[in-house]
């Protein structure tokens, strides 16, 4: 089974049955309740001339930045980063610190210069305790400096928080995550859009592709792409209990990172949407296509049957240099000549899905018709929209993230913050 937008194509090794129209009814009373803020954001020309405004004022006195985030403050970012990092100065033009590890820390600032640097520091509640301790601990290091402290920028609550009193006290540039938007689904919203702006990533292009999907979703329902997609992830996601998502593109491992968040946050809960006890989840496991050919494809094929596999392609460069020939004397170089490495790439993740179809495991597969950031785009909304639909189909909710709550609690009391105590 198979269908595709303008730039993303999705098909399946296995016939799976529609979502029900109950399921995009349920989705339509969630959105209409303000519940999915980041169906809005292709929309959003204000937020987004907001962004574009403040980036373009960064640039003016900052050739690099810093950004400090984790989780969905972070991974959404680093995928856009490394999709369109084709030049090394592209990709160390914004650097995410989003460990709070001083050996790591003191290596970004030491090959930068805090007077030409700019840090983002990006959490919605304003309280994360990771991003919050390496932003501090930069701090100094940039407030220091001749530019001082018109180079921090703080992306979080619109209203709440002390990171938003702190940049309301300190008179700081700031940008809002709105308030409907969860962190797993930022990266649309200046979470992602403002990094990647400065970094020169065509914001405008991947927000044109995503309101794509959202007006193919509001127009055909479930013979939408999101869906579709969302119908055939759900068909096995009791029977196999992990899903690899398996991009045959380097530029896309953080991609799969980003999905692994956005799979395990939103559909790994133990309670049902009427608050009954349930066990419901599918481990996300990012791969990297053809390396993890020669470490976890041995697993898939001849170990236990409890996987379903997502093989994630682009289209091969046209322009790339072809192998030369000159070694027909040596069997395993000659058949290579002519041939260009993308080609081979694309030709190890046809072969290693019809080996996985052979053997039985259920594969489907996301082609990208060409890597821009309006394919990205697509991708992006398709994934966000067929997560939310399929938690909705599992009756479960797919916002929230009460599992990780408690050991927040713990470490805050590690830490003795006043007010908590283990």
């Amino acid at each position: 089974m198979s269908t595709e937008l303008p730039g993303l194509d999705f098909r399946t090794s296995y016939r799976f049955a529609p979502l029900p129209d109950g399921i995009i009814a349920d989705f339509a009373e969630w959105e209409k309740d303000g519940k999915l803020g980041f169906m809005d954001l292709p929309g959003d020309s204000e937020l987004l001339f907001e962004t574009l405004e403040l980036a373009d004022t960064v640039r003016r006195y900052a050739d690099r930045m810093i950004v400090c985030g984790i989780g969905g403050s972070s991974l959404g970012l680093r995928a856009l980063l490394s999709a369109f990092s084709r030049s090394l100065d592209r990709k160390e033009k914004v650097v995410v610190a989003d460990s709070p590890d001083s050996a790591i820390i003191s290596e970004i600032t030491a090959r930068m210069d805090p007077e030409r640097t700019s840090i983002a520091v990006i959490t919605k509640s304003g309280g994360t305790a990771e991003t919050l301790s390496i932003f501090l601990s930069l701090y100094g290091w940039k407030a220091g400096s001749a530019n001082g402290e018109s180079g921090i920028i703080v992306i979080t609550d619109p209203r709440k928080g002390d990171l938003r009193q702190l940049a309301i006290d300190r008179n700081w540039s700031s940008l809002p995550v709105p308030h409907s938007v969860g962190g797993r689904f930022s990266v649309l919203c200046p979470v992602g859009l403002f990094p990647a702006a400065f970094a020169g990533i065509d914001v405008k292009a991947l927000l044109e592709g995503a309101q794509t999907v959202v007006t193919d979703f509001r127009e055909r329902g479930t013979a939408s792409l999101a869906a579709v997609i969302s119908a055939g992830f759900l068909h096995n996601f009791s029977s196999y209990p992990v899903h690899a998502m398996f991009p045959y593109n380097d530029r896309l491992f953080d991609t799969a990172l980003w999905f692994s968040q956005l799979w395990a946050e939103c559909l790994g809960k133990k309670v049902d949407l009427s608050g009954r006890p349930t066990v419901t989840g599918q481990t996300p496991l990012a791969c990297r296509g053809p390396a993890d050919q020669h470490s976890l494809l041995q697993l898939f094929m001849e170990g236990p049957g409890d996987k379903t596999v997502t093989i994630l392609t682009t289209q091969p460069d046209a322009s790339a240099p072809r192998i030369p020939a000159g070694f027909e004397e040596y069997p395993s170089m000659a058949y290579l000549s002519g041939s260009t490495p993308d080609e081979l790439r694309t030709a190890e993740a046809k072969a290693t899905g019809n080996a996985l179809q052979e053997n039985g495991i259920p594969v489907s597969y996301l082609k990208m018709k060409k890597l821009d950031e309006r394919t990205l785009g697509e991708l992006i909304m398709s994934l966000e929209i067929a997560t939310v639909l399929t938690g909705l189909a599992l009756n479960v909710n797919p916002l929230d993230q009460p599992g990780v709550e408690r050991g927040k609690v713990l470490t805050y009391a590690a830490m003795n913050r006043p007010g908590y105590e283990a």
